[in-house]
């Protein structure tokens, strides 16, 4: 068998994948869906206003003006059917030439295999080396799926797929202004930033420079918490681009001015998590 780090670190990597996998079918499956309600409301729709003619004879015609081949009724009738029919024709087009429901029948099944391979790993039933055969020969069926969910993952998919904890301080802790803060995340990838904050109410307070996080997940952070002169909490945050560089113009803004007021969540930051009720020692 392999040394415990390696079988870790593999069994990391099928997790991610995983992670990967379950975000572009979150994201996949409701637009699939939306396109063929839509084709199918569309195509009901242009079949009605071509058929009603047919069905209601000169009756309906008659009551729309439209009795009269040259009529603008007529015209208009026809017109909207016309629209609703290539509407219809463009949603299943977009549906067939991104090959969506193929792409989720792959995703689906290859996460399956992953969970079986995942099992056998846990279990120590398999070697790094055949898992390793396995692995590449499952994911070959899904190269439009990137390490990070795939382009089409959008940027609140990617911050919900994080998760982590602190593990030090501990909630209703006394503690020094000084604190050495440790923890772990998972599925953190590419264009994610992580961030402590102290949180008083609806408001934060990041703390200066991002976390960086190791090659196993874990993470430590010296901070210093000067402000804070009550009863106040520790958050864990995920942060996008956008909310990284408004992080950011804060810091630079307050290291310039001196002013460390209050930041409201900025769009694009997510909790993690947090410890509550954290007390400063009172000086001696």
């Amino acid at each position: 068998m392999s040394n415990p780090e390696t079988h870790n670190s593999f069994l990391k990597r099928i997790k991610n994948r995983r992670r990967s996998i379950k975000l572009f079918v979150q994201n996949l499956e409701p637009k699939g869906a939306r396109l063929t309600n839509f084709n199918i409301i569309c195509s009901a729709i242009a079949t009605i206003l071509t058929a009603a003619p047919v069905i209601g004879g000169k009756t309906l015609l008659d009551v729309f003006g439209a009795s009269n081949s040259n009529s603008l009724n007529w015209r208009i009738i026809f017109g909207i059917a016309a629209v609703f029919s290539l509407m219809s024709t463009i949603a299943a087009n977009l549906y067939k030439s991104h090959d969506m429901a193929s792409r989720l029948a792959k995703a689906q099944a290859c996460d399956a295999k992953l969970e079986g391979l995942e099992a056998l790993l846990e279990a120590e039933q398999i070697d790094i080396k055949n898992a390793a055969t396995q692995y590449t020969q499952i994911i070959s069926d899904i190269s439009f799926i990137s390490d990070e969910g795939g382009r089409m993952l959008t940027s609140r998919s990617l911050l919900d797929g994080v998760s982590g904890e602190i593990s030090y301080p501990e909630s209703n802790q006394v503690i020094d202004n000084s604190i050495n803060c440790l923890g772990w995340i998972e599925g953190h990838g590419p264009g994610l930033h992580i961030w402590l904050a102290t949180e008083i109410g609806s408001y934060i307070w990041p703390k200066e420079g991002e976390i960086y996080v190791n090659s196993d997940g874990s993470w430590n952070k010296k901070i210093i918490e000067e402000g804070a002169k009550e009863t106040f909490s520790l958050s864990l945050y995920v942060a996008n681009k956008k909310a990284n560089k408004k992080i950011r113009s804060w810091l630079d803004k307050a290291d310039r001015t001196g002013d460390y007021s209050e930041l409201r969540r900025p769009p694009g930051l997510r909790r993690i998590t947090r410890v509550d009720n954290l007390h400063l020692k009172k000086p001696s």
